[in-house]
């Protein structure tokens, strides 16, 4: 791994982003309160994502890793809601932002339950659930190690950061970009939205692990 060939990468990644970005203001989530929260999960995931290429690009590589957390947590969440929530749950996180309605919110699931609950539901995409399953067994530990200033950021101050990690990591953010916005387009109701994100698939797979589509 070079230095030359992460910075292609991150130029690349930077136009993978400016093409997810231009589909997803496109599109308007179908007018129900469950697609509605759902296409807000998604677009704070995305808005976690474009902050840690921006901490990528200028070689702050703790706080970048840091924000892969709640950009993997904020699409989970969107897809549980859309699939697998409770009408309850629904309610509650589209209320109005109160001291009341956020302790209500925190006391809601955390992502393991979200993904039970995804895998015991039919009617949730079983393939992405799968892939989700697969991202949080292999970088789940790491990703909460950097957001609460554990042993790896730590021991990475000290030693530096090698290239191929900082590469990895950034593709498997692309990962998290483009089911988030395959999701973001199923939930405008609309499938033919989904043709600019298989565009996409085939314009950026440099910069992509293989991503599985429904």
């Amino acid at each position: 791994m070079t230095e030359e060939k992460l910075q292609k990468l991150l130029d690349r990644t930077a136009q993978f982003h400016t093409a997810v970005q231009r589909h997803v203001q496109s599109l308007l989530p179908a007018p129900n309160q469950r697609f509605v929260i759902a296409f807000q999960s998604g677009l704070l995931s995305l808005e976690h994502a474009v902050s840690a290429l921006v901490l990528f690009d200028q070689g702050l590589f703790s706080s970048a890793i840091a924000l892969t957390r709640p950009q993997f947590e904020s699409l989970v969440r969107g897809v549980w809601l859309l699939h697998a929530a409770s009408d309850n749950w629904v309610n509650k996180l589209s209320e109005p932002l109160t001291m009341e309605s956020a302790k209500r919110a925190n006391e809601g699931e955390g992502l393991a339950e979200m993904l039970k609950q995804l895998e015991a539901n039919p009617t949730a995409p079983a393939g992405i659930v799968a892939q989700l399953r697969e991202y949080k067994e292999v970088t789940w530990k790491a990703m909460n190690s950097y957001a609460h200033g554990g042993l790896h950021p730590l021991s990475r101050k000290l030693t530096g950061y090698p290239a191929q990690l900082i590469y990895d990591v950034i593709r498997n953010s692309n990962a998290v970009v483009a089911l988030t916005a395959q999701l973001q387009s199923i939930l405008t109701g609309m499938p033919e939205n989904m043709g600019p994100v298989r565009q996409m698939h085939r314009d950026f797979v440099d910069v992509l692990p293989i991503i599985n589509q429904s």
